[in-house]
């Protein structure tokens, strides 16, 4: 039989949720942050404003302990609206601060904090440890200067944009109000409508059951992820004790470390799970980590040692992997997979750095394969990303069995055919030829630091591989020059808008040093030659060949010539550069 969750539910205002009588709300350990982007506080502004709305707000569920009815309420449901309430609270009080001082205390005192027979202040919402001193400081303590401050955190950012963003509406609401009693009747009116959001409260009075419905319930228009489904579980089967709460700490940590990546928390965990266990989809993973799971302590430590490896992957800097047998190398093929911003071959990287030191091989010559691989198959061909996620996860997995299920001396013979089985799958992945040529003409420059960065990585590669065949390490040393100007002279010819299809081709560009790039500028082709003619760059030197050889023959620099030296260049990547 189906287990009976016991509640109380009513129809009402916000007033009796928020801001009636000694009502104080606390906002639990294993929720997720404030986690609203400026949709989302738009969304929310233009339902207040809308007169035709009818202004229901949803439904917000409590954990509430009947016994104990000095004690705050937890909020299970709804901690992104009541923060953003808050927020909204605060703008109006600080609005009201350069009108009328007195209602503006009046504000702070009913709406954000509230105060006892004694005169002691306390806040009617707690928030989360994670930004409860930031959201107390500048927003709840009156006469802060938020628009100022630096957030710290992503967390705190969106709280300081859901505050600019609020302000702004606010303040052009009342911009073309010329007197004083008409700005604040405008914020009385405004206040009014908070009051009497329409909702419906749900209280629960047992914390199993409370938990429970976590896992299971939305917040207004922000699905649970599996990030927080799993925070809520790990803090219910680790509770603090003694005053220490080292499973909130951990979790600190982690996210810490996947906020250092610009990445999600969800995706780290998913990555994590299937470079280590099997391949799954992340809308069953939380169901799989949750019936997989006995040992939560050591899970969390490993998902803590776990997110220090896909931060170095992420994020590292070069020193950072100076404790691995060859990290430099496998710092530049990671450099080099980050321009290309490909994340599916991080599963089995994750794998390989978290048993480096077990292996009994250097598996740097993986990850430079990985690398070449993931040029022709992501960054140039565009070809589905789930297809290798699979087969990097299903690696990653055999390498780890094949360390944790081996002796030393058998352990050596199963990972070489682990990593020899990477490189083979790899093989029957690689695009054919057409479609690489294909796509590789459309390869062209872009004015963007991502943009830069890809193309001066491609002709540095080539470059290389026409003089040592190594890898540069420092793409700072050298600058991208066009042949052909973005912005020809009078000389070339022809204008802007006639080159604009051309232009900015891989074919039209090589590299020269940041001097010889000041020389050659927008230059005539005979001045550019010249300039060009004093770089030592063996990309450079065949190209000025190119050019005095064109020259001779009274052929013209132009589109034709541009496209041919692009197809040269597909077919020395190809064939040579990233061949696998």
């Amino acid at each position: 039989m189906a287990k009976q969750i016991t509640f109380r539910a009513d129809d009402t205002q916000m007033r009796h949720i928020l801001f009636d009588g000694d009502s104080r709300l606390l906002i639990p350990r294993y929720q997720r942050p404030y986690a609203w982007e400026l949709d989302h506080v738009a969304d929310f502004w233009n339902d207040l404003v809308d007169e035709d709305e009818l202004r229901f707000i949803g439904t917000f569920i409590f954990l509430s302990d009947p016994a104990n009815t000095s004690s705050p309420i937890e909020i299970i449901d709804g901690q992104q609206r009541l923060l953003t309430i808050t927020i909204l609270a605060a703008v109006i009080r600080d609005i009201a601060s350069q009108i009328d001082t007195k209602r503006s205390e009046l504000y702070q005192r009913k709406d954000i904090a509230l105060e006892d027979f004694k005169g002691r202040l306390s806040w009617r919402i707690t928030p989360g440890e994670s930004c409860s001193e930031f959201f107390e400081q500048h927003i709840q303590n009156p006469g802060a200067s938020i628009l100022q401050v630096k957030p710290n955190t992503k967390e705190e950012h969106r709280i300081q944009d859901a505050y600019c963003y609020l302000r702004e509406r606010v303040e052009d609401g009342i911009r073309q109000l010329s007197s004083a009693d008409a700005r604040i009747s405008y914020l009385e009116r405004l206040r009014d409508i908070i009051y009497d959001l329409a909702v419906i409260r749900i209280l629960i009075d047992d914390e199993q059951e409370a938990y429970e419905v976590f896992e299971t319930t939305n917040a207004r228009g922000l699905e649970l992820s599996v990030a927080d489904l799993l925070k809520n579980l790990v803090f219910k089967k680790l509770p603090a004790y003694g005053g220490a709460d080292q499973a909130k700490e951990a979790w600190q940590d982690i996210t810490a470390n996947i906020e250092a990546t610009g990445t999600e928390l969800r995706r780290f965990i998913r990555y994590y799970w299937i470079s280590k266990y099997t391949f799954i989809q992340e809308k069953k993973l939380f169901k799989h980590i949750r019936s997989s799971t006995t040992d939560w302590n050591t899970f969390l430590s490993d998902l803590l040692s776990g997110s220090d490896i896909y931060r170095l992957l992420f994020a590292g800097a070069k020193e950072e992997f100076d404790s691995y047998q060859h990290g430099h190398r496998i710092y530049y093929s990671l450099f080099a997979i980050r321009l290309m911003r490909v994340t599916q071959c991080h599963v089995l990287f994750m794998a390989i750095l978290r048993n480096y030191s077990s292996l009994g091989v250097d598996p740097s010559r993986l990850f430079e394969l990985v690398e070449k691989f993931t040029f022709q198959y992501s960054a140039v061909c565009n070809l589905p990303g789930n297809r290798v996620e699979r087969i990097y996860s299903r690696h990653a997995v055999d390498l780890q069995k094949a360390v944790d299920e081996n002796a030393p001396k058998k352990r050596l013979a199963v990972v070489q055919h682990v990593l020899s089985s990477v490189e083979n799958d790899l093989r029957k992945e690689q695009p054919p030829w057409e479609l690489f040529l294909e796509r590789f003409m459309e390869l062209s420059y872009r004015d963007t630091n991502e943009g830069r960065a890809f193309a001066r990585y491609v002709l540095d590669r080539i470059d290389h591989y026409l003089s040592t065949g190594e890898a540069r390490p420092d793409y700072s040393l050298v600058n991208i020059e066009h042949i052909f100007p973005q912005k020809p002279s009078k000389a070339w010819g022809v204008s802007r808008r006639e080159i604009r299809s051309y232009v900015n081709k891989l074919g039209n560009l090589t590299l020269v040093s940041k001097k010889i790039n000041s020389e050659a500028q927008n230059r005539d082709i005979d001045t550019k030659i010249e300039a060009l003619s004093k770089s030592a760059l063996p990309i450079t030197q065949s190209l000025v060949a190119e050019l005095h050889k064109l020259r001779s023959n009274g052929i013209t620099w132009d589109e034709k010539q541009i496209c041919l030296r692009q197809k040269r260049m597909a077919k020395l990547a190809f064939d040579y550069v990233w061949n696998i």
